[in-house]
């Protein structure tokens, strides 16, 4: 939703559909049916041609794998609610909500919806995004290793940060309802929230994170694993090589080291 492929990412879709009539068809079903089965359709026609490649992930409807592929707007409504069932990742997930196909009017529909269940005047829950960040690490990083996506001073702190800022700040300032993480950092620093100097750091972090995941996944054939190799190792000289460092190992080894150093103090401290 945020304009944001890299190379392999997946692509998170959601459908929606508004009413609750009958087809019209020789055979009569329910709209919820129908939408159901087009989904099922759609899902069996796109196919990525490797595993982890531009896979399709439809897990961020309401209540993922075991809830309808296909989601009513109601639905919808109930499941984001500040009281309903959604988990509040999953809440913070729907800043990256954009409509691509299918009404235009019941795409801006869902927008206002969206924004009115997620721009409450709330701030932050600063506690659950901790918790959701410390299970991440459990289970998706291996021990000694920097993943970096998931590990302390990664990517998704990053886009957790300037998410958790957008968040909170949203009711006020409409215009920071953006999905796009780069555009978000410009109109949180003007807008006076983000200073130029945290404005510099966290987008030259953001483009360098964003380089060495794609970096990682083109040289390793492989859309999951983003362990950064070790200095001595060959695989990191290559990869430093793909990056543009030539053989300056040293270089790459520190720029990791400055950007998630940087990464970890402005979430400590934008986030306390």
């Amino acid at each position: 939703g945020g304009g944001e492929l890299g190379f392999a990412s997946d692509i998170e879709l959601m459908f929606l559909y508004a009413g609750n009539g009958k087809t019209t068809g020789p055979e009569v079903i329910t709209t919820a049916a129908y939408y159901e089965r087009l989904v099922e359709s759609f899902a069996r026609t796109i196919r990525g041609k490797r595993e982890g490649i531009f896979e399709i992930d439809l897990r961020l409807r309401p209540y993922g794998k075991a809830g309808s592929m296909a989601v009513s707007l109601e639905a919808f409504r109930r499941y984001f609610a500040p009281d309903g069932p959604a988990w509040a990742y999953e809440r913070q997930a729907l800043i990256k909500l954009r409509p691509i196909a299918g009404d235009p009017r019941f795409g801006e529909q869902v927008v206002q919806l969206r924004d009115a269940l997620l721009y409450t005047g709330e701030r932050f829950d600063v506690a659950a995004m901790r918790a959701m960040r410390e299970r991440q690490l459990r289970h998706l990083v291996a021990g000694g290793t920097f993943n970096a996506k998931y590990s302390p001073g990664g990517l998704v702190d990053l886009e957790y940060l300037v998410q958790g800022l957008q968040i909170t700040y949203g009711h006020r300032y409409p215009q920071l309802r953006v999905t796009n993480t780069g555009e978000a950092l410009r109109r949180l620093t003007a807008l006076g929230i983000l200073s130029p100097e945290e404005h510099a750091r966290l987008y030259d972090a953001y483009i360098f994170l964003r380089r060495l995941i794609d970096a990682l996944r083109m040289v390793r054939g492989n859309a999951r694993d983003l362990a950064v190799p070790s200095v001595e190792s060959e695989a990191f000289a290559f990869l430093a090589r793909r990056l543009g460092y030539g053989d300056d190992l040293r270089r790459l080894q520190s720029d990791l080291t400055r950007h998630t150093t940087s990464v970890q103090e402005l979430c400590t401290r934008l986030l306390p």
